[in-house]
């Protein structure tokens, strides 16, 4: 993507409109994209919204924090030419899936779902939701297409982001004018604060200080509702450390760009990771279902619950599962 369409996408029109949508001291670029057309016709793609199955939590637990919050995160569609690919689920980013779309999307997800409507975008015009919305590429097909696809995210907000990573490198943005360039300076320090701010946090649960764990918490998740929704993203995160420091799984593929959880894994020895995965494990097992399965609308099969939090499990719960020995 070249300097002046990323420069765009820090516009009043783009990050601005983002601001205003967003409740926090800082609204930052998660991602810059542009969705094009391929070389020849690739038909329909599935009906889907953009997390996995638990992933980076359930997502009953994920609109709540959005019902409470806010969105804490926001990706956009803004078409460089006429673009009528796209179609949602009006109001579907406030509930999980009803019957009748679980069933018509495990037997075909690539036909119109009911209710669902296509955002006809004329060159020029841009539409913003957020990733829990379910949404569909209805034709994938040769003639031209250029769709820029950013997404963004807060920091100061009420809770920690449903989406809490960057698909950019620090670096980058030294070829940008001095402005943007100080921009990306400042957003870029806020990545790595928060990735320090976590790192505390898993020494702390290591070390089973729960004490300073409950002060820790509030100042990652200042609102008292959905601090659990917190908890299982940090154990998400938790996971992948392990995979990082256990398996030969690359960076790049767990975790955003890749560098930052490289960044985070510096913070801890392979034997301490272990511990902190040990100490989410009771969590992480009220999070699974019995069995692997395919999950209609998330993209994959898991082991996971798409849209459940654990039942009586609160935050208290989870300080006495790993506060003893």
């Amino acid at each position: 993507m070249s300097a002046s369409a990323i420069e765009f996408l820090l516009h009043e029109n783009t990050l601005g409109v983002s601001q205003q949508l967003m409740e926090a001291a800082h609204v930052v670029p998660h991602q810059f994209a542009c969705i094009c057309s391929g070389s020849r016709d690739a038909g329909p793609m599935h009906w889907h919204r953009d997390i996995g199955p638990g992933e980076p939590a359930p997502l009953r637990g994920m609109i709540s924090n959005m019902e409470h919050h806010g969105p804490s995160y926001l990706q956009w569609n803004i078409a460089l030419y006429d673009d009528s690919v796209f179609w949602i689920v009006p109001r579907s980013h406030r509930r999980i899936n009803t019957d009748e779309e679980h069933r018509q999307l495990a037997e075909n997800p690539s036909v119109p779902l009911p209710g669902g409507i296509p955002v006809e975008l004329n060159a020029g015009d841009g539409v913003v939701y957020t990733h829990l919305l379910l949404h569909w590429g209805s034709y994938y097909s040769s003639k031209m297409r250029r769709t820029l696809h950013p997404g963004y995210r807060p920091f100061g907000f009420a809770a920690l982001p449903n989406v809490h990573w960057r698909h950019w490198e620090p670096g980058f943005y030294h070829h940008l004018s001095k402005t943007a360039r100080k921009q990306f300076e400042i957003w870029d320090a806020l990545f790595f604060q928060e990735l320090d701010q976590i790192a505390a946090i898993f020494h702390i649960i290591i070390n089973r200080d729960t004490d300073q764990f409950r002060v820790e918490l509030v100042a990652l998740h200042p609102s008292p509702h959905d601090q659990m929704v917190s908890i299982v993203m940090l154990s998400k995160l938790a996971g992948k450390l392990y995979s990082l420091k256990h398996t030969s799984v690359t960076s790049a593929s767990l975790w955003g760009n890749g560098r930052d959880i490289t960044y985070l894994g510096n913070h801890f020895t392979p034997e301490q990771v272990t511990e902190l995965w040990q100490r989410f494990q009771p969590l992480d097992e009220k999070l699974k279902l019995p069995k692997e399965a395919y999950q209609p609308g998330f993209q994959r099969t898991s082991d996971y619950n798409p849209n459940d939090m654990p039942v009586d499990f609160s935050v208290e719960d989870f300080i006495k599962s790993w506060e003893t020995p």
